[in-house]
Parts: C-alpha cells; sequence; structure tokens
C-alpha cells in the first residue's frame, strides 16, 4: 500500500511538470551536463539567465532511485538559493553516481523563482529499459538515455533532419584591441551558450581620421558598434552590450520563426 501510494505521489509530481513544460527554460535555462570517466559519472547542474533582469532563485537537485533487484524507490535531494545577473551561466554543486550502478535513475534539476514557479527544467535518466537486463552497466548507455534540457516542442526548434553548423564566430580584426576585444567576446559568446546557426562576424573598420570602429553582425546586420579604445574595462563593458544585443535578436528571430511555423 504505502509502495502504491509513493508510486501515485511520483506519477503526480511529473504529471504537474509536463503541463507546465511550456513554460521551462524560457526566462531560465537549465541543463545538466553528463561526463562520463568510466568508474564515475558526475552530473553538473547550470542556470542560465536569458533575460535582461537580476533573478533571485532557488535550485532543487533530486536523484529519484528505483533499486534493480528489490523495485523500491528512493529519493535524495538537495538545494539552494542563487542570484544571476543578466545573462549569466552558474554552475550548481555536482552529483557522482557509480558508472557500474544497475539501478534506474533519474536525476531532476528543477530551478524556481521567489513565488515558488518552476523556472526551469532539466532530467536526465540512466538504466531506463526496464526489458534490458540489470547486469547492463549506466556507462554503456549514456547516448541513449540522456533527454535534451527542452523538451517542450514549445522550446526546442533544433534541427533534426541534417547537419547544422553552429556557434561560429568569424574574426576580422586589424589592430590588438580589435583582436583583444574579439578574444573577450568569444569566450563570453561561448561560456553563455547560444550557440546560434546563424554566423557572428566581429569587423574593425576604419573610422575618422585613424581610429578603428568595432561592428558586431550577425550574417549581414550590424546588431552593435563602437570605436575601439586600447582599455580591457572598456573593451569587457562593450563585450557586455555585445552578447546582450546578440542575444536579444536571435530571441527576436526565435520568436518569429515560431510565429511563422505556427501558422
Amino acid at each position: 500500500m504505502v509502495k502504491r501510494y509513493f508510486y501515485t505521489i511520483i506519477i503526480a509530481f511529473f504529471s504537474v511538470i509536463t503541463c507546465q513544460a511550456q513554460f521551462y527554460n524560457t526566462e531560465v535555462e537549465a541543463t545538466l551536463d553528463v561526463a562520463n570517466n568510466n568508474e564515475f559519472i558526475n552530473i553538473v547542474g547550470t542556470a542560465f539567465n536569458k533575460t535582461e533582469i537580476s533573478q533571485s532563485l532557488r535550485y532543487v537537485l533530486s536523484v529519484i532511485r528505483t533499486d534493480a533487484k528489490t523495485d523500491s524507490l528512493s529519493k535524495s535531494e538537495e538545494e539552494g538559493r542563487f542570484v544571476l545577473d543578466p545573462i549569466q551561466k552558474k554552475a550548481l554543486p555536482p552529483i557522482t553516481i557509480n558508472s557500474n550502478d544497475p539501478d534506474r535513475i533519474i536525476v531532476l534539476l528543477l530551478v524556481y523563482d521567489l513565488e515558488d514557479n518552476i523556472k526551469g527544467k532539466a532530467r536526465v535518466v540512466f538504466n531506463d529499459d526496464e526489458d534490458v537486463d540489470s547486469a547492463k552497466k549506466i556507462g554503456s548507455e549514456l547516448t541513449s538515455m540522456i533527454e535534451p534540457a527542452n523538451t517542450s516542442p514549445d522550446i526546442d526548434n533544433r534541427h533534426r533532419d541534417g547537419i547544422v553548423l553552429r556557434g561560429i564566430v568569424v574574426e576580422e580584426t586589424k589592430t590588438k584591441p580589435g583582436r583583444d576585444f574579439y578574444s573577450m567576446f568569444y569566450t563570453a559568446y561561448s561560456l553563455n551558450n547560444i550557440n546560434s546557426d546563424k554566423i557572428v562576424v566581429v569587423k574593425e573598420v576604419l573610422a575618422m581620421g585613424t581610429n578603428t570602429k568595432i561592428e558586431v553582425k550577425v550574417g549581414d546586420i550590424t546588431i552593435f558598434e563602437f570605436l575601439t579604445r586600447p582599455s580591457n574595462e572598456f573593451l569587457r563593458e562593450m563585450t557586455d552590450i555585445s552578447i546582450r544585443r546578440i542575444f536579444y535578436y536571435l530571441q527576436q528571430l526565435e520568436r518569429q520563426k515560431n510565429i511563422i511555423n505556427h501558422y
């Protein structure tokens, strides 16, 4: 009776999550990154603030285990509070499990706002096939068992029918400040996991007199431009502005694409 009641709670819990899926990962994106070193599997959750405002958040990282021999369920979790600045990504405390563990394991990351609304969700399942012999190990099943963070069709618009090159940033600089800006920009672009299928170009051109100007483009569209200065603090500030402009421009393109596809 107790076991049946526990199953009912788990099913109801995930049903609520499924019903609200269209709201996940739009403002705050949750992800679970998995790394296997043969002996252990390390799982690191991350939260990424996609908005223009700082967000006070709370995370709950749960491990739900079904014993391979007794079929009994157990659950452990840890939680904490943190603040994300605009377009900031933060790594959460990692989880480690044994690669030889035959149990069915669900790792679930939920990110809440101050009103306890779920803003982000990521889920990874190991040893999910009930027909597979329990001796089959987690390490050999990583590829087929990891679910993408964005499982909602309202959010997940990745190309699945061909090869798409993503995250390409082209450098066309002429001076040391231009190269320094490109290095800062590319690092921030990669760390913020923007990963667009649009080609981004950092181009340095002649401006007034002997000055040069940096143009940050998506395709042929100039998103942001500024006169160069040999100051790292200034270049870091320009990097932050450029990343925000690029991010919101790409979001706008994605919304337009979703509207066209919807109709």
